[in-house]
């Protein structure tokens, strides 16, 4: 399974058995991904998931909290009432704890898994100025390279304000893939930049080198976009 619905837990029949199959399936196919280092955006669908389910398991608890509860007799050693939920948990489906008991573990260890993976993959990557780096960097360019390839791509970032997690995050657009050469460097290619886009006369270059060849798409941009928005907060 490729991909698991935002309300997979919940929708259709609420059945332990048949959502453990569910979920170990898109666990068996974000593991494949993981091993092909393509991390995104399953790293982010996992916390998602992860946070829905602990959500649901919070919510229930808060509800039963908030129902009034019957008397049910005196502790005589601490001269106390003892009191019982007036609703039990036969109003809500046993079956559903079984799947978050079950899940929540789960979606946790798969998301370590691939934190552990990310954060390798950070120390295999080089993030380097080209030219003088101005004041505002709030926007400019990207340079993406493998370092086995004489090439680079270009993309074109902005610093935007928040993402449905409430992150800052980095807008990227793909201008071009330039091949590298003696009269085609990496600083010719930021002037001729300049020279095309008028709007950035002196904009912020970062040259982003990789010792292997990630998946552009699913692993180096979201990576190099992260280490980069991390020295963007931090300037």
């Amino acid at each position: 399974m490729t991909k698991l619905e935002s309300d997979w837990l919940t929708k259709g029949i609420i059945d332990f058995e048949y959502k453990k199959y569910v979920l170990l399936a898109y666990l068996k196919h974000i593991e494949g991904q993981f091993y092909a280092n393509k991390l995104y955006p399953h790293l982010t669908e996992l916390q998602l998931h992860f946070d829905t389910c602990v959500k649901i398991r919070e919510s229930k608890e808060m509800l039963k909290s908030a129902f009034p509860k019957n008397l049910k007799g005196v502790d005589l050693k601490s001269l106390r009432f003892v009191y019982e939920d007036a609703v039990t948990d036969n109003t809500y489906p046993e079956e559903l704890d079984s799947i978050l008991d079950f899940a929540i573990p789960n979606l946790a260890q798969k998301n370590s898994d691939g934190q552990e993976i990310l954060s390798a993959i950070g120390e295999n990557i080089s993030i380097s100025p080209v030219g003088i780096v101005p004041l505002r960097k709030e926007e400019g360019y990207l340079f993406l390279s493998h370092t086995t390839e004489n090439c680079i791509s270009i993309f074109q970032y902005q610093l935007a304000l928040y993402n449905e997690q409430r992150e800052r995050y980095l807008k990227t657009v793909f201008i071009d893939a330039v091949r590298l050469g003696y009269a085609n460097t990496v600083s010719q290619i930021k002037v001729n930049l300049m020279r095309s886009n008028q709007s950035l006369p002196n904009p912020a270059t970062y040259m982003v080198e990789s010792k292997y060849a990630y998946p552009m798409e699913e692993t180096l941009l979201p990576v190099a976009k992260k280490l980069i928005l991390k020295q963007l907060m931090a300037a």
